[in-house]
């Protein structure tokens, strides 16, 4: 058995948290590739979504996603090949990326794992 064989298609983990202040409206994000179509999700303080996928043949498999939070939006690729954080590199094993998004911003974690130290975020998009 190789336990230390690459992978060329793991599976990609995509979770959100919303980390906003309390008693804050709530937070809505819409992701989409071109195939799929998320639905908006309504997120209150401390809850999260995820979806996974692997990465189509061609390597091109994009997902974007739109974040409101009262009159507050962002939208950008939370993977797309070289063009996002959460980008697709050689893994020997799935990877988790993590969006954590604040009352300053959006931050980021790219982890083996789905609850990265609390260290390892920085911010991508502020609002």
């Amino acid at each position: 058995m190789m336990t230390n064989a690459v992978k060329f298609n793991p599976t990609i983990t995509e979770i959100f948290v919303n980390g906003l202040s309390k008693n804050t409206p709530p937070l809505n994000i819409h992701c989409q590739s071109r195939d799929d179509d998320l639905k908006v999700r309504i997120l209150k303080v401390g809850k999260k979504f995820d979806f996974s996928f692997h990465q189509n043949f061609w390597g091109n498999t994009h997902f974007y996603c739109n974040f409101e939070w009262g009159s507050k939006h962002k939208n950008f690729d939370v993977f797309y090949k070289q063009k996002s954080p959460c980008r697709f590199k050689l893994f020997k094993a799935g990877i988790f990326c993590i969006w954590l998004v604040k009352d300053s911003g959006i931050f980021f974690a790219r982890s083996k794992n789905p609850n990265p130290s609390p260290s390892t975020f920085r911010l991508v998009y502020p609002w």
